[in-house]
């Protein structure tokens, strides 16, 4: 329930958010989606900042990490791993508290394991933007699961067995 508490703080520091409808919160909505359409190291150094704030709080599912230098640190490590991944936002909703819920399917290919295979899977990102529109709150939802671990070799097999005794 951390991700709560921090989003509760993070709506405290930053209670002024694009205007619903307004062109900077329309900005703000096509700079992440654009930010994951292509997911490559080069790309998050050109596009990091226009898209996350300083203070940002990142948790998705994986690792929770606080402030743009080490999101910087992760998702590099992470767009390295793998050799395509991209994310299709299918729909948005804007909250009464005037966060953002994006609903996605991403695409993996990855280097290590799988090669040359598509893996896909589905989830969702909570985001709060600032009034600049960079997210400052990024918490995903999503199946790790079928998008990472049945992949593993060894560890894919023993989830998959215990998926079939269920």
């Amino acid at each position: 329930m951390e991700t709560l508490k921090i989003l509760d703080a993070i709506r405290i520091q930053h209670p002024d958010t694009p205007a619903a409808g307004s062109p900077a919160e329309a900005a703000a909505i096509e700079n992440f989606k654009h930010f994951f359409s292509s997911f490559a190291p080069d790309r998050i150094d050109k596009l990091l900042v226009k898209t996350y704030a300083p203070d940002i709080y990142f948790n998705d599912t994986l690792k929770t990490i606080h402030g743009i230098e080490d999101l910087a640190h992760y998702l590099k490590e992470s767009a390295e791993a793998v050799q395509a991944c991209r994310v299709e936002v299918v729909e948005v909703t804007r909250t009464e508290n005037d966060d953002h819920y994006f609903r996605w399917k991403m695409m993996i290919r990855f280097k290590r394991f799988k090669k040359n295979q598509d893996t896909w899977t589905v989830g969702m990102s909570h985001l709060r933007f600032n009034p600049a529109g960079l997210v400052v709150y990024h918490q995903d939802y999503w199946n790790a699961t079928d998008g990472l671990f049945r992949h593993i070799p060894i560890l894919g097999n023993m989830i998959n067995a215990v998926i079939k005794r269920l």
